[in-house]
């Protein structure tokens, strides 16, 4: 739920009323979990409804409980040089006053906290920004032109955005885990320089024959118009504040108001002011649609800032397609993907799973078990590292595939089967767990007496924010791979990382 109070008190921090919460019913029909072998399938009938809208109510509260308050906040290769320069603003984190050092996640209880898809989040509006005042027009089809080829300043270094193809030419890192809830950068691939992005995965495709791109512009279709005026500019954030996967999305509602917070201090867009309209879709993958839908059609916003799970992607965009709308979406996804309608912040396949996994085959690791939550994501990225560990030379038998439900608690049996998996010393654990589930699951591999000596998890959706909700010292040594991370030791990110810290502490979002 949205807390009124917390809400009210970032209103008075931006002019012209930059932000407007939209309330309304959390869902339509409770939770809408992906079931088994049906990604996008919600169970109806009355006995089904009650049954979820009971266990949404109560994974709300827990998930609350367990973020002390977060759900409820409140709602290629390139070495890519230059800037974006835009009036008033000159980049993000532009005004923040670097501090002398970044605080660790374990310096002071309740200190936020940055990550890979927070930075993407983040400079996402920058880059819409960029797009908007380089097209001198908030126009859709206007600023989809302009973001193509972008370069950019954004906390973890300079980046760009693919000249064609939707995509962000990014670094990528493997990541250690600390005792105190950060990463050691154990690798930079590439020596660091931008990786570009392939839409779609070169496993799983032979060159040329990739699907053509979808979306954009129908001749002769008009399309609603986004409400825009002297003053004002409404964009729209939706992104899950209750539900399973609140514990990852919450901070990106966050960080988006960060940069709208910067953005209108530093005299807007274009001249008008930001409003923000916020929904919560309560991780109800239909929900999201409907909340699409209400955005563009009745708030009339001129970009939507959100989504993490594929699934929820893949609801959303018939909506964008349909309406020829614009959404920034900030989270590492299998690829496989490419509409003209999405700006994609985050990595693609080979920008995340494919280099993980070439660490791994570097490092010894012969077996490989592949752990995934039951939807698009990781079913998918684990065809793209099946397909990518075949051409390694490992054989089937090395390669173990399992999946669990969205908030799965119960890993018992499945750490029992990776201990003897992993008996002989050459066994790793490629993890697409998304949500929650996560903390269960490295809890019990931990009670169970597995360490990262024993068997690595190598994760793709567990990073800093992730971390704060979890028992950290039993983890250390696991890894991670990203584009971004806290510990990147330059001033801008220094300054990126203490105004999140900053704007989070004064505006009471936790």
């Amino acid at each position: 739920m949205t807390d009124r109070s917390t809400m009210d008190r970032i209103g008075e921090r931006f002019r012209k009323k930059p932000v407007r919460i939209t309330h309304g019913p959390a869902t339509r029909h409770g939770a809408g979990q992906a079931t088994q072998g049906h990604p996008n399938g919600v169970q109806k009938g009355c006995r089904e409804m009650l049954r979820k809208t009971l266990s949404t109510m109560l994974l709300g509260l827990s998930t609350a409980l367990l973020l002390g308050g977060c759900a409820g906040s409140g709602d290629a290769e390139t070495d890519a040089g230059g800037g974006v320069s835009s009036s008033g603003s000159g980049g993000p984190a532009a005004g923040t006053p670097a501090g002398d050092e970044i605080t660790k996640a374990g310096d002071t209880a309740g200190l936020r906290v940055t990550d890979d898809p927070i930075e993407a989040a983040y400079f996402g509006v920058y880059v819409w920004k960029a797009a908007v005042e380089k097209a001198q027009s908030f126009e859709i089809d206007k600023v989809r032109e302009a973001v193509y080829g972008l370069e950019f300043d954004a906390p973890g270094g300079k980046k760009s955005m693919h000249a064609s193809n939707q995509h962000t030419l990014k670094p990528v890192y493997i990541g250690e885990i600390l005792k105190d809830g950060q990463f050691k950068i154990v690798k930079a691939f590439n020596d660091g320089k931008l990786v570009s992005p392939d839409s779609y995965s070169s496993y799983l495709h032979e060159k040329g024959k990739a699907p053509a791109p979808t979306g954009g512009p129908q001749d002769g279709k008009e399309y609603p118009k986004a409400d825009v005026t002297e003053d004002t500019v409404k964009i729209g954030i939706l992104h899950s504040l209750s539900g399973t996967m609140a514990i990852s999305e919450t901070s990106l509602k966050d960080v988006v108001l960060f940069a709208v917070d910067e953005i209108n201090s530093s005299g807007g867009v274009l001249g008008r002011k930001i409003e923000v309209v916020v929904e919560d879709p309560a991780s109800d993958w239909d929900l999201f649609a409907e909340k699409a839908r209400k955005m563009i059609t009745t708030d009339k916003v001129s970009v939507i800032f959100g989504c993490w799970t594929s699934v929820s992607r893949k609801s959303v965009l018939p909506v964008f397609e349909e309406y020829n709308h614009l959404l920034f979406y900030p989270v590492q996804y299998e690829g496989e993907e490419q509409s003209k309608n999405v700006f994609y912040t985050a990595a693609t396949p080979n920008q995340q799973l494919v280099p993980a996994a070439q660490h791994m085959i570097d490092e010894g690791y012969k077996k490989f078990y592949l752990l995934g939550t039951d939807y698009v994501f990781p079913r998918t990225a684990n065809k793209v590292l099946k397909a990518f560990l075949k051409a390694q030379g490992v054989p089937d038998e090395n390669i173990i595939e399992k999946y669990t439900p969205f908030h799965h608690q119960d890993y018992q049996t499945y750490v029992q089967e990776i201990k003897k998996f992993a008996a002989g010393g050459d066994a790793c654990i490629l993890s697409t767990i998304n949500g929650d589930s996560n903390v269960p699951f490295y809890k019990e591999f931990a009670n169970q007496g597995l360490k990262a000596a024993d068997c690595p998890i190598m994760a793709f959706s567990v990073a800093e924010d992730e971390l704060r909700a979890m028992d950290v010292p039993p983890l250390v040594g696991h890894l991670a791979c990203w584009n971004y991370y806290q510990s990147i030791d330059t001033p801008a990110n220094k300054a990126f990382v203490s105004g999140f810290q900053e704007f989070c502490k004064k505006n009471n979002l936790k």
